[in-house]
């Protein structure tokens, strides 16, 4: 099976997820703190290369222009997962619907990217705003329901990374009931996608909680700091 221009499809699937991972690897935080700022935001506050750390360290613009940064590299990747397998599927006759299964794979990679950054160490941040860019891009559904979770959460405790975990245990959930009960009881989109969609949301669910274990521990021990709007002096 060939992709664009001849390209055998592996070899086109492999790139597109080596241009994404590079993608996410431009992690906003550190070029923010690191090149704009000169002050590199993973040597102060949690350490952590987020935009809420951004906000500790730097304050609300610093952060913006972080969230900024971290939401275009994964709308760009996405993008790129979407178009390639879109014309893999148009050249070789296959449902065009598999092409948003290339926007999950792309996204999947460029949250790994902003994690474990090649370009700065692998010391990036928790994938929290990526993974929040890819979910809004790949279906608004989703996300409109995991971003209500995740404030009123967040507006109980005040605290990003617990919002941002109960968000995460969420996504694979209503990922599930939507593709299952809308797309394809009543849209007609194969099985598969939702099998597919489920196991790539589950995925990036995981990962990214598995990124907030050490702030899993100081929740659990009532040691976990509530987000301020103000900058640390």
């Amino acid at each position: 099976m060939l992709g664009l221009s001849g390209i055998p499809l592996p070899l086109l699937s492999g790139l597109t997820a080596v241009i994404a991972y590079f993608c996410g690897c431009f992690n906003g935080a550190v070029i923010v703190s690191k090149y704009i700022l000169r002050n590199d935001v993973r040597k102060h506050g949690s350490g952590n290369a987020g935009a809420t750390n951004v906000l500790r360290v730097a304050g609300k613009k610093a952060s913006a222009l972080t969230f900024l940064c971290d939401f275009l590299k994964c709308a760009l990747s996405v993008a790129i997962g979407y178009y390639a397998l879109h014309f893999i599927c148009l050249a070789n006759g296959i449902d065009p619907v598999l092409a948003r299964l290339g926007m999950y794979a792309a996204g999947f990679c460029c949250i790994i990217g902003h994690m474990y950054p090649l370009y700065f160490g692998f010391r990036g941040g928790k994938g929290v705003v990526t993974a929040a860019a890819m979910i809004l891009l790949l279906d608004w559904r989703v996300f409109l329901i995991c971003f209500a979770f995740f404030a009123l959460v967040f507006a109980w405790k005040k605290t990003v990374s617990l919002a941002s975990i109960c968000g995460c245990l969420l996504y694979p959930i209503v990922t599930f009931f939507i593709t299952f009960f809308i797309d394809y009881k009543i849209g007609g989109l194969p099985g598969f996608y939702v099998a597919m969609a489920t196991a790539v949301a589950a995925l990036i669910g995981a990962t990214v909680i598995v990124k907030h274990r050490a702030n899993i521990k100081r929740i659990l021990a009532g040691e976990e700091k509530p987000i301020s709007f103000k900058k640390e002096s």
